[in-house]
């Protein structure tokens, strides 16, 4: 009997086993609440031992063969692997001895299905059940030519390793045939259909990600030379975590012997919060909420929450602390990682990661001197192989509610989690139903905790009807102290025009020549318009201060950079920025004024008003609606905001006194959310849990370029955009430089492929910090369409620096004529 290979130099038997081991561990470790639990484990036991019995077929095996030798020969393997339907193909004929297996153990077809659809697809993405299961002639009949190849024998040895006792011999694809091709599904499908929620979903999703996850982490060790233990200790080892640790941390820093009753209120709502972490009832209080005013201190309370809850019910739960915008994860996990530091903990990769599109694959334990290699690195962060994980909304959501291999990968550590949202308000609401009806059902099915942390909570549970317990429990007295500012609607009431506006601004800086602005305006080109006028008018001596732009229209480097100057000038500060100043930029201003936008977002923006409250001083926001005259005098918030979410604010407003004080927005806050509770509409979330009960994937998650379906998305975007590089300094030159070189280095096998990528890691944040992402069409406006068809199009040193410059030092890339912009 000949030797059975799944890699080059591997054998199959030994791959099996050690994705069978490390899967299993994996699926033990876990706390679940599914009925027939053994079932699912027993299911589980099949897939990791059988998810590459195909491999067994001589085509595959010749493939294999072929990698191994020389160039000819791996062209030639090249050439065979490429040939999409070609008999070396190994997965669907793994599905199906899933399938037989499992329906000769189980007493449950339902399972026996979830098991084989998981095998069939963990090469690539999900797709919808039904389509699945439906297998053309044309596959049968490679099926057929494959099965004759097989010594089933040592399939037989396999199985016995783990003591399965089912017989391979007996595996018939013909019967196998007429039994799949002659069947209707009626009664899974109304299986499916009669859940009441979506057991089969989280089943098929936690098992494929077990797989997946345990598939590729041996493969990827196996490629570089490390044993199955190193595996099995960077992957499964746990650490515990001091629960103190932030009391110690407030302790070192003096914050538990308070200066001023900002302190005090601080210490006080967090002493409540802790206080009713350490009294929640652990099988009914899952879903869990911190509804404070903002700046009282709200990251420090709910780290120290969920570390105290994790303490209570077991140190093998993760912490997964969750924002809505990556440019606030990193002073996040800076806080975090100050906390751990300054207290004496070794914070390294096994503690503590942040993991969003822009991070460095770098994973670094303590006792290994220095990072591991980048295909581990990435595994390990990708799959959040730590206790601490600071992510994106969008990165959580999507793992959640995705069919896709890559997002699905991390899937099973968010089961036995404590889950931290963090302005939570940022969540559409058209996706509240379906946030509402998956969240309980994770936390019910996965033992999850979720913990909403927001100063304006959405509707999405009520707490008068006991779906979410709050921790802040004395809230309405928290927000009834503060009185940092008030709410000025009485330049609401009229529309105006930017020339308008101008007009008003100025006369606003003259009278308040002493006090710092800040002006939000909706879209990038009002913004710009406003910011050159204004310097206009410095420049001629009428108006006196320092101007700042902000947006996204200019580079992260610079952004931060002016982020950084704010507060800290010699003259007074004029900051004329979009929406993006919002997204928990720490700045603390004496007047802001912003055009329209929903009530959260007028909130987010009264956080930037005497933020620090100083008593002497009360802050002022005024609230202006702009509108566009050369548009039907369509407002600028339209261009950015929902309809539902302007209406409902538009219409509260307008039932308020023009001067709203501070203590008045937690009241102001309830309204506007119940009357966006009464108007939105649950359809689309509906529609998507309809998709999940009967497990249609693609159906909900994926939508291509002839699909206008309604599917989940985050971030939505009704435009194309580009990303550009801007070589606005030497440095940036150099950047670019390095950037070439490494896209073209020669590829020629997987292992220079991932030396490529490991490579742009080591740029990755510099690289991108010279990046601007805007929409395709207003780069249409100075760049030919040729340009904008790589992945970074540079906008070379004399683009920026010469006589036809495309980008302004002052105000970034220079559109003519788009009103579009992006919030996220």
């Amino acid at each position: 009997m000949s030797q059975l290979y799944s890699h080059p130099d591997k054998l199959l038997k030994d791959h099996l086993f050690n994705v069978y081991r490390l899967g299993i561990e994996k699926f033990r470790s876990k706390n679940l609440n599914f009925d027939k639990l053994d079932e699912i484990e027993l299911m589980t036991k099949i897939v990791l031992i059988s998810h590459d019995f195909g491999k067994a077929n001589k085509f595959f095996q010749r493939k294999l063969d072929l990698a191994s030798k020389g160039k000819k020969e791996c062209e030639e393997y090249q050439k065979l692997t490429k040939q999409g339907k070609n008999k070396s193909n190994h997965s669907l004929l793994s599905a199906l001895f899933t399938y037989y297996i499992l329906d000769e153990l189980l007493d449950n077809r339902l399972l026996s299905l979830l098991g084989m659809l998981v095998v069939y697809r963990h090469h690539g993405d999900l797709k919808d059940f039904r389509d699945m299961v439906i297998i053309s002639e044309k596959d049968w009949e490679i099926l057929e030519e494959q099965v004759k190849t097989i010594e089933l024998e040592e399939l037989n040895e396999i199985l016995n390793m783990i003591d399965i006792n089912v017989s391979i011999d007996k595996f018939n694809i013909a019967e196998l045939k007429d039994e799949l091709t002659g069947w209707r599904f009626d009664i899974e499908l109304d299986d499916l259909k009669d859940k009441s929620v979506k057991s089969n979903y989280l089943i098929a999703n936690l098992i494929y990600s077990i797989l997946i996850s345990s598939d590729k982490a041996e493969a990827i060790f196996y490629s570089k030379g490390l044993s199955y233990d190193r595996l099995e200790e960077l992957v499964l080892s746990r650490r515990e975590v001091n629960s103190e640790v932030v009391d110690e941390y407030k302790r070192l820093k003096g914050w538990d012997e308070p200066e001023s009753k900002m302190d005090e209120q601080r210490n006080q709502i967090y002493d409540e919060v802790i206080e009713n972490i350490k009294e929640a009832d652990l099988k009914e209080d899952r879903i869990l909420s911190i509804n404070v005013p903002t700046g009282t201190g709200k990251t420090l309370s709910s780290l120290s929450a969920g570390l105290k809850l994790r303490e209570r019910i077991g140190q093998n739960y993760r912490l997964i602390y969750t924002l809505p915008f990556t440019s606030i994860i990193d002073q996040n996990y800076e806080e975090f990682e100050k906390v751990f530091s300054k207290t004496g903990n070794q914070v390294d990769s096994s503690l503590l990661i942040k993991h969003h599109y822009l991070t460095p694959k770098s994973y670094v334990k303590e006792e290994d001197y220095e990072d591991e290699e980048y295909d581990i690195s990435k595994h390990l962060i990708e799959s959040w192989n730590s206790e601490i994980i600071v992510t994106t909304f969008v990165q959580l959501l999507h793992s959640i509610f995705s069919n896709q291999n890559r997002s699905l990968l991390k899937f099973y550590n968010i089961s036995n989690s404590i889950i931290l949202l963090d302005e939570v308000q940022s969540i559409p609401h058209k996706y509240w139903e379906l946030i509402k009806v998956m969240l309980a059902e994770i936390a019910d099915k996965l033992d999850c905790y979720f913990v909403f942390i927001t100063a304006t909570m959405p509707l999405i549970y009520s707490e008068d009807e006991n779906e979410i317990k709050e921790l802040a429990a004395s809230k309405e007295d928290y927000f009834e102290f503060f009185d940092r500012i008030r709410l000025d609607l009485s330049e609401f009431r009229e529309e105006k025009t930017i020339d308008e506006f101008k007009d008003f601004i100025i006369e606003e800086l003259k009278e308040y020549n002493d006090k710092n602005f800040l002006i939000i305006l909706n879209t990038i080109k009002t913004s710009v318009e406003v910011y050159e006028y204004i310097n206009e008018l410095i420049g001629d001596g009428e108006v006196d201060g320092e101007t700042i732009y902000l947006s996204t229209n200019i580079i992260p480097k610079e952004r931060k950079e002016r982020i950084d100057r704010i507060g800290n000038g010699k003259q007074r500060q004029i900051i004329i920025s979009t929406q993006m100043v919002e997204a928990g930029v720490d700045i603390d201003l004496d007047r802001v004024y912003r055009d329209f936008g929903p009530l959260d977002a007028i909130n987010q923006t009264c956080g930037r008003c005497n933020r620090n409250f100083d008593p002497d001083k009360k802050g002022v926001v005024t609230l202006l609606k702009l509108i566009n005259k050369d548009h039907h005098d369509k407002s600028y918030a339209s261009y950015i905001y929902g309809k539902t979410l302007l209406r409902s604010t538009d219409k509260l407003l307008a039932q308020l006194a023009d001067i709203v004080e501070e203590k008045e927005f937690f009241d102001m806050n309830n309204q506007y959310f119940k009357k966006v509770d009464d108007v939105k509409s649950n359809d689309i979330s509906v529609n998507l849990l309809d998709k999940i009960k009967e497990l249609k994937y693609e159906k909900a998650f994926w939508r291509d370029e002839d699909d206008r379906g309604e599917v989940f998305e985050l971030i939505e975007q009704d435009f194309e955009t580009v990303n550009l590089f801007i070589e606005l300094d030497k440095e940036a030159c150099q950047v670019w430089e390095k950037y070439k070189e490494i896209n073209e280095m020669e590829i020629n096998d997987m292992d220079d492929y991932s030396r490529r990528k490991a490579e742009f890691e080591k740029i990755k944040r510099e690289f991108l910090s010279y990046v601007v992402t805007i929409p395709k069409d207003a780069a249409k406006d100075q760049l030919e369409e040729d340009q904008l068809e790589k992945t970074f199009n540079l906008i070379d040193f004399a683009q920026v620096n010469g006589n036809y410059s495309v980008y302004s030092k002052e105000t970034g890339f220079k559109r003519d004529k788009t009103e579009v912009d992006t919030f996220f």
